[in-house]
């Protein structure tokens, strides 16, 4: 089976793709398997096909990924402007990217909701302080590795 060629436009979004995968996957510490299982596709391989723009992205993942790395669909696809201005104005669309209903949860983070939703509000923000120390200090060791990595 003969690869399909990529026309000018797809070629312009997975190239776009990349650089924001490229610009943001340490900050967001993502892999292709974390991509993968995120967005629901069976293998990492299928993220390596879209970045490297060996198939063309459609809009689903289009919107996906940009979910995924926070951006604006159009951001990868500017075809899509006008779908997404369209979407906007219905009133229903959060400019905020970072707000909850654009990530994408995977089963496990899924239940940890539902779970958090049943707690009493004492036991809520005191697992909150917990989860935010216990962020926090990764986040110093994280930093710490990036660091001792560019020595």
């Amino acid at each position: 089976m003969r690869k399909k060629t990529l026309d000018a436009a797809e070629a312009d979004a997975a190239q776009r793709l990349r650089n924001i995968w490229n610009e943001k996957k340490i900050t967001l510490r993502l892999t292709q398997d974390k991509a993968a299982d995120a967005l629901g596709f069976s293998t990492q391989a299928t993220v390596s096909q879209y970045l490297n723009g060996n198939i063309p992205l459609n809009t689903e993942a289009t919107l996906k990924f940009a979910a995924l790395l926070g951006v604006k669909p159009e951001d990868i696809r500017p075809d899509l402007a006008e779908l997404m201005n369209y979407v906007r104005q219905t009133g229903t669309h959060v400019q905020d990217y970072s707000a909850a209903g654009w990530r994408l949860l995977k089963p496990e983070e899924a239940e940890l909701v539902t779970l958090y939703e049943r707690l009493p509000a004492s036991e809520k923000e005191r697992h909150l302080s917990e989860l935010k120390e216990k962020t926090l200090e990764f986040d110093r060791l994280f930093e710490e590795l990036l660091a001792a990595r560019k020595q």
